[in-house]
């Protein structure tokens, strides 16, 4: 939207991923991929969303206009979106910036706005968490070794942190070193092995307590007090995959979760987020296979779909930048409803206010129950809190881009799922354990019986 909103989610707006869902998921995986000649075969799913994004700006000071941070064309061998226009309103007005299409609001006192797009995401639904699954539960240590090819390698591996090597490198290959099978160590299992594995560790909590945050922290903190929301983890993680040659990448979105209902109001200005919440998480390149999540803080893309608006390998933020941000960012106050639904599950007082024209008064209506900002109110030169900053994303284009900077930090964190418990994993490695002996068992007896003539 006009602002990038990190969501502050304390334990409150937190909402576990039943293991249930990652049970099930899991089973159909290995079921399907042990029945056999389906196997290598895509099986994509298909759904399409209505997102929607309602804003007003409060209170300015000295700022002309903020962008709409929205879904992106986006597409990698298995997950494909397509962002169509529906509507926009009020203020808000499209133009170009260079290659992208954009949507503006002015930023004055008073000013409404709306964009309305529709969403389709087709996806491979097994590909990311098969990979996953193999890599934790089942422990293929020579998953997936092969080259990278060279336009991945020198866009998406780059120089790690200093810092991070020193400090994380150590940790991560002491904790692994235990975990690894007899005879095993960093240096002989595979690149995709080891990345899976440090996702595992970082997103985890065993080196960095999840700590959410409204502002980007600066690297060399989250080490030294070992806290950090889900943007400051993928940035450490990031660091540590290009320290072992990973192709890697921060990617943005909005993960679908129905149901998930969440208000953050960050220095002022608040947002409602409706079946959806803003994260970030680290995608990985696999050979042979393309992009893979490996989110264990919200399971984005491996059990959420998730609305892509962005991706970045920046992760060098200094505190000049914090600073830059204060500063900007202190000029204005907004509120904002950003809405994702099935577009055959669009509420009826939604759609009706589609049809009448009637979205500001929506907005009005769902933050009601909260405080209202204060439109008089004179900032300092030097505030204590402000919000974060105003993003530019794209719609049109179809090509993969870092749009994300520090300065334009994409939106912030929503922890919908935590990491899987001691109990749980082995749970899900006997089902493991016991699918695979029930299919072979079938394959057996399939190929040992004579067809009838």
């Amino acid at each position: 939207m006009v602002i990038v909103v990190k969501v502050s989610c304390d334990a409150r707006g937190r909402a576990r991923v039943p293991v249930t869902v990652v049970l099930l998921a899991l089973l159909t995986i290995f079921t399907t991929s042990a029945v056999g000649a389906a196997s290598d075969e895509a099986k994509y799913e298909r759904l399409d969303f209505m997102y929607v994004d309602v804003a007003e700006i409060t209170y300015a000071l000295g700022v002309s206009e903020g962008y709409f941070e929205v879904p992106i064309n986006y597409s990698d061998p298995h997950y494909t979106q397509v962002v169509r226009v529906v509507r926009i309103g009020g203020d808000a007005v499209v133009e170009r910036l260079g290659d992208e299409t954009v949507f503006k609001l002015p930023i004055s006192n008073g000013m409404k706005g709306y964009v309305v797009l529709n969403v389709t995401v087709t996806y491979d639904a097994g590909k990311e968490l098969g990979v996953v699954a193999q890599a934790l539960y089942l422990k293929d240590v020579t998953l997936y070794n092969g080259p990278y090819p060279e336009d991945v390698r020198s866009r998406y591996i780059l120089p790690p942190n200093e810092r991070v090597v020193e400090v994380v490198v150590p940790s991560f290959e002491e904790w692994l070193g235990v975990r690894l099978p007899p005879s095993y160590n960093v240096s002989r299992v595979s690149k995709t092995y080891l990345a899976v594995w440090a996702a595992y560790y970082i997103y985890g909590g065993y080196l960095i307590k999840y700590s959410a945050s409204s502002i980007p922290r600066v690297l060399e903190e989250v080490l030294e007090t070992g806290e950090g929301d889900c943007d400051d983890m993928s940035r450490i993680l990031l660091n540590l995959l290009w320290h072992y040659g990973v192709p890697a990448k921060i990617q943005y979105g909005y993960v679908y979760l129905r149901g998930f209902d969440y208000e953050s109001e960050v220095y002022g200005s608040l947002t409602r987020f409706i079946n959806t919440g803003p994260h970030a998480y680290v995608m990985i390149y696999v050979s042979d296979v393309g992009w893979v999540s490996v989110d264990f803080l919200a399971y984005a893309r491996l059990v959420h779909p998730t609305l892509v608006t962005g991706e970045s390998t920046y992760t060098n933020v200094s505190e000049e930048d914090v600073s830059a941000i204060e500063e900007e960012h202190a000029t204005f106050r907004y509120l904002e409803l950003i809405e994702v639904h099935e577009v055959d599950k669009v509420p009826r007082e939604l759609a009706r206010a589609l049809e009448e024209g009637a979205l500001m008064k929506r907005l009005e209506e769902m933050l009601s129950s909260i405080q209202p900002i204060n439109e008089t109110a004179t900032p300092t030169s030097t505030p204590a809190t402000t919000p974060t900053s105003s993003p530019v994303t794209s719609v049109t284009t179809p090509t993969l881009t870092s749009t994300h900077t520090v300065t334009t930090p994409p939106g912030g964190s929503v922890t919908t799922g935590t990491l899987l418990s001691a109990e749980e994993l082995a749970m899900i490695s006997l089902l493991v354990l016991v699918v695979l002996i029930i299919t072979l068992a079938v394959l057996s007896r399939k190929v040992s019986t004579p067809k009838p003539i």
